[in-house]
């Protein structure tokens, strides 16, 4: 699985992934995008699973590892382009109530930002 940090908005980050999540080093590269970004103070984050084939339980499990990671460090993290596939794993496992899911990379991070700038100082 392959990993690309970029950042899409000011000071939003995306962590797009390739390939499949499965258990292992997959989940070992995602879990040091998103710490690298925490160590760097920076806790708005997308996670784009655009071009995910598919998650594994441990996958699923080190997703919800990085969104806790992230609200334990102040932050937000969405996740976008979640295929239909994925999306039935998340509602299975009721990991769709705890996560906002967005169409695209783009569309997270404007609601990343909205939400920043609407929230009282």
């Amino acid at each position: 699985m392959e990993v690309i940090r970029k950042e899409i908005l000011p000071g939003i980050f995306v962590v797009e992934l390739r390939g499949a999540l499965l258990i292992g080093v997959a989940c070992a590269r995602l879990q040091n995008a998103v710490e690298d970004l925490l160590a760097e103070k920076q806790t708005r984050v997308v996670l784009d699973l655009t071009a995910v084939s598919r998650v594994d339980s441990g996958g699923l499990g080190k997703i919800v590892n990085c969104l806790s990671r992230v609200r334990m460090a102040g932050g937000t993290m969405h996740l976008a382009g979640v295929n239909d596939t994925v999306v039935g794993l998340f509602k299975l496992t009721k990991v769709d109530r705890i996560v906002k899911m967005y169409p695209t990379a783009r569309e997270a991070a404007q609601a990343i930002a909205g939400s920043q700038s609407s929230a009282p100082a």
